[in-house]
């Protein structure tokens, strides 16, 4: 593959990039198997011969048309799941920093839209964008073969001509529809919000003035696609306009010269009209490559995705002590330094934007500091594997995810292996003893699609019965208890400090629950601990 070719295609996997130069090699090759069928017609007719040679040149233009569109479905095919597992290799591997709510729409749009769009580019698009341009050029050059060179260069005069129109009318569509895919994307962003944020909507806005954003994204689409239309329009009344002069060129040519006899003439028009027709089908190929265009920047924004470096080999783990040394990752951490001990309880402290959550991140390597290291047991984290570090600790958010399906399922996470009683014994440590009771299902329970069926405060008990059930050597919490109330969150707390491994936790409310052994603050002082 050669980088002019890897440019021409942003976003397409190298395997991918190959069967779309195949299925295109196979287009180029129905153009021209179509070219010599009515070459070969053009020329019997002028030279009155049989049918023979027209009818086996017919044949395998039908036969090779036949398969490279049969080829061009299952490459479409092909294409999508080699597109789909590129694009979740590259999000699993992704920067969790790089997930914000736009990229997020991004993400969603490309694996629910562009990809299946993509789909119809072996079989439909690139039938358009090569057969169509390249079979009147190559009838040409059989109009010259069966009349002489004047009545080819009056053809390709004409068809050139049609060619500029085209140009033109594609680049007032180009603008248009560029308009239109930016509307497109801000559309589905002002979706995503929405749903993502309808409560917090409603009880600041009400319900009539809640949706007005997305109305206003949605109008603003409406008149892209307007806009769009009417380029469309005045495209496509072009092409059928301009389609028909290579025709009048050849009647003319011959009625005024009249050096042509009717065999030439017949064979001419039947090449003209043939070379002609194409031309239409540009008009809305114009409109094929924009969104293909904008498809292929959608999809390389995705596959583009900033990644963590990955060392080869796992680096050795020796013990659980945490060390930050000189850890700085602006605008909220800088130079932070502290020794955490196998086995502490960590409580991490500090005033809304000093970088708490910042820390944890950088401790589970969603990120990597700016300058200073994190180690583990003596090793960098840089130069371990991330399912080795994931081994090693369990992660509890404020926002936890529940999937759908049941509490089982949910909690079964943390340890795939693991059986109903240990699942139900890691549920009962993180206070889902009433949530059990209230099914005869128990355990086994939907939690609903995203956890409707949960509370708040349940759902963040489902990821900590989760992480309890994993039980890595160390528990990062993260405002994990922020919807419980007091009870709840003791029992929780109690559970956790009845564990042997090291436990690191933010919390807004009262500390003392969790018996730390030890403090971080980030407002400026060294980590100091505690009795």
């Amino acid at each position: 593959m050669t980088p002019a070719l890897q440019r021409s295609i942003p976003g397409l996997p190298a395997v991918a990039q190959r069967k779309v130069v195949a299925i295109s090699a196979g287009w180029v090759l129905v153009a021209l198997a179509e070219a010599a069928a009515y070459t070969t017609l053009g020329a019997s007719i002028v030279r009155q011969q049989g049918p023979t040679w027209v009818l086996v040149t017919a044949a395998v233009a039908i036969a090779v048309t036949v398969l490279v569109s049969r080829s061009g479905y299952i490459t479409g095919a092909s294409l999508a799941a080699d597109l789909y597992r590129t694009v979740g290799e590259v999000l699993s591997q992704a920067k969790l920093s790089w997930f914000t709510d736009p990229n997020r729409a991004l993400a969603g749009d490309v694996a629910g839209r562009t990809i299946p769009s993509l789909m119809s580019v072996p079989a439909h698009q690139l039938q358009s964008l090569l057969v169509s341009p390249l079979l009147p050029l190559l009838l040409v050059i059989g109009v010259w073969i069966v009349g002489d060179g004047w009545l080819a260069a009056v053809v390709a005069v004409l068809i050139g001509a049609s060619f500029v129109a085209q140009v033109a009318a594609q680049r007032a569509l180009a603008r248009a529809d560029a308009a239109r895919g930016r509307s497109e994307h801000e559309a589905n962003e002002a979706a995503y919000e929405f749903l993502d944020h309808l409560e917090l909507l409603r009880s600041a806005l009400g319900n009539r003035h809640a949706a007005d954003r997305l109305a206003d994204r949605w109008e603003a689409q409406e008149r892209a696609l307007r806009s769009t239309n009417r380029a469309t329009a005045t495209a496509t009344f072009l092409s059928a306009a301009v389609s028909v002069l290579p025709v009048l060129g050849v009647i003319l040519w011959v009625s005024v010269t009249g050096a042509y006899d009717a065999t030439v003439f017949l064979a001419t028009v039947i090449l003209a009209l043939r070379a002609s027709a194409p031309i239409e089908a540009l008009a809305l190929a114009g409109l094929s490559v924009n969104d293909l265009r904008h498809a292929l920047t959608r999809l390389d924004a995705i596959v583009s995705a900033p990644a963590l470096p990955e060392p080869t080999r796992a680096g050795p783990v020796t013990g659980h002590v945490i060390e930050l040394e000189g850890l700085s990752h602006p605008p909220a951490l800088s130079d932070v330094s502290a020794v955490v001990p196998e086995g502490a309880r960590v409580l991490v402290e500090g005033p809304t934007g000093s970088g708490k959550s910042t820390l944890l991140s950088l401790l589970l390597r969603f990120d990597d500091p700016d300058a200073g290291r994190v180690l583990l047991g003596g090793t960098d984290l840089r130069e371990l594997q991330q399912a080795q570090l994931m081994e090693h600790i369990a992660y509890v958010p404020q926002h936890p995810d529940v999937f759908s399906g049941t509490l089982a399922e949910n909690i079964r996470l943390g340890n795939p292996a693991a059986s109903d009683d240990a699942v139900i014994e890691a549920a009962r440590r993180a206070a889902l003893g009433e949530v059990i009771a209230r099914s005869p299902l128990g355990v086994h329970q939907e939690a609903g699609h995203r956890g409707a069926n949960l509370s708040g405060g349940e759902r963040q008990r489902v990821a900590i019965a989760r992480a309890l059930l994993k039980n890595a050597p160390i528990l990062v919490l993260d405002e994990a208890t922020s919807a419980l109330d007091a009870q709840a969150e003791r029992t929780v707390a109690e559970s956790i400090a009845a564990t042997r491994g090291t436990v690191i936790l933010v919390t807004h409310r009262s500390p003392e629950i969790w018996i730390p052994t030890l403090r971080v603050k980030l407002s400026g002082e060294r980590e100091r601990p505690l009795a």
